[in-house]
C-alpha cells in the first residue's frame, strides 16, 4: 500500500511540475540547486543556506503572471521567484529574468530582480531582502541591512554550530559549482535591471512588467480599459483579444490578470484562456486553467 501511495505521489509531482514548467526543462543551474538538495537531504537546510525553498511543483498564486516558471518561495507571505519567459519568447531558462512575486501587494506583486539565476544567486547570498522590499536609496537600504543584523545578533535564536556547518557548505558549493559571478553593488545591480526593462518594454503594462513582443509597424497600441471595480464588457472585450496587435493581447492578459481572480469570473476566464491558445499560449493557458 505504501508503494502504491509512494507511485501515486510521484505521478502527481510529476504532473504538478510538468503544468509549472511546461515546454522547458530544468536549467543547468537550476538542476545544480536540485542536486544540492538532495545532498543534504532536507529542505530546511536547503532554505538554512539560500534563504529559500525549491519550489518546482504547485506553487502559484491568482497573481503569478501566467508566463512565469516558479523554482522557490522564502516561507512567507506567499513571496516567490521564478523564471520569466515573456509568453514563450525565452528559448532557454538558463539565461531568463527573474522575477519576484509578493501576492500579498496587489499594486504591483511582480518585478524583475535579475537577469539570470545565476546573478540571482549571488544578490541573494548577501542582500535577499532587496527582492522584497522597496527601497528610496541605497543609503536607506544600507540603514536597514544595519539594523536587521543588529537584530538578529540580539534575538535569543542563534544558528546552532550544525547551521553554521550548512551554510558554509552551501555557500562553498555556490562558490565552486556554479559560475557565480562578482556583483559589486546589489543595490545598484537591483535597480539597473528594472531599469534595463524598462528600455526593452513595447508596451507598458499596469503591473510594470510590459511587454517585449514588438508591436508590428504601422500598428499603434490602445489599451483595453481594465479597473479593478468595474467588470469588462465580454463581447467588447473578445473582439479585442482577435483583432488587436499580438502585443496588445499580450498586455491585456497581465493587466487582467493584475485585477481579477479569473476563477472568480467564469465567462472572462473562459474567454482569456480560450484566447491564450488561439495564440498557442498552450502553458499559460494551462497554469491559469489547472489547478497546480
Amino acid at each position: 500500500m505504501k508503494v502504491i501511495c509512494k507511485i501515486m505521489k510521484n505521478i502527481q509531482g510529476a504532473k504538478s511540475m510538468g503544468l509549472n514548467f511546461g515546454k522547458y526543462k530544468a536549467p543547468p543551474t537550476l538542476q545544480r540547486l536540485i542536486d544540492l538538495q538532495n545532498v543534504l537531504g532536507d529542505p530546511e537546510h536547503f532554505y538554512l543556506g539560500l534563504n529559500f525553498y525549491l519550489s518546482l511543483e504547485d506553487f502559484r498564486y491568482f497573481n503569478t503572471p501566467s508566463d512565469v516558471v516558479v523554482f522557490g518561495n522564502i516561507g512567507i507571505d506567499g513571496v516567490h521567484y521564478g523564471f520569466l519567459t515573456d509568453y514563450g519568447s525565452v528559448t532557454d531558462l538558463e539565461e531568463s529574468p527573474i522575477v519576484c512575486v509578493c501576492p500579498m501587494d496587489f499594486e504591483r506583486p511582480t518585478r524583475i530582480v535579475a537577469n539570470n539565476l545565476r546573478e540571482f544567486l549571488r544578490i541573494n547570498m548577501t542582500d535577499g531582502e532587496l527582492f522584497y522590499n522597496e527601497f528610496d536609496s541605497e543609503e536607506k537600504y544600507l540603514i536597514a541591512k544595519e539594523k536587521w543584523v543588529e537584530d538578529s545578533a540580539n534575538s535569543p535564536y542563534q544558528p546552532s554550530e550544525n547551521d553554521k556547518l550548512v551554510r558554509n557548505y552551501v555557500t562553498k558549493f555556490l562558490l565552486e559549482n556554479l559560475r557565480i559571478p562578482d556583483i559589486n553593488d546589489p543595490y545598484r545591480y537591483v535597480k539597473n535591471v528594472e531599469q534595463e526593462r524598462k528600455i526593452k518594454v513595447s508596451i507598458q503594462t499596469q503591473d510594470g512588467l510590459g511587454v517585449i513582443t514588438p508591436l508590428p509597424q504601422g500598428e499603434k497600441h490602445i489599451p483595453f480599459p481594465i479597473q479593478k471595480a468595474t467588470d469588462p464588457d465580454l463581447e467588447l472585450l473578445q473582439e479585442y483579444l482577435y483583432s488587436s496587435p499580438v502585443t496588445s493581447r499580450l498586455g491585456l492578459f497581465r493587466d487582467i490578470q493584475l485585477n481579477y481572480v479569473l476563477q472568480d469570473h467564469q465567462g472572462l476566464h473562459e474567454i482569456i484562456i480560450d484566447a491564450m491558445n488561439n495564440l498557442e499560449l498552450t502553458d499559460e493557458a494551462k497554469r491559469l486553467s489547472e489547478d497546480i
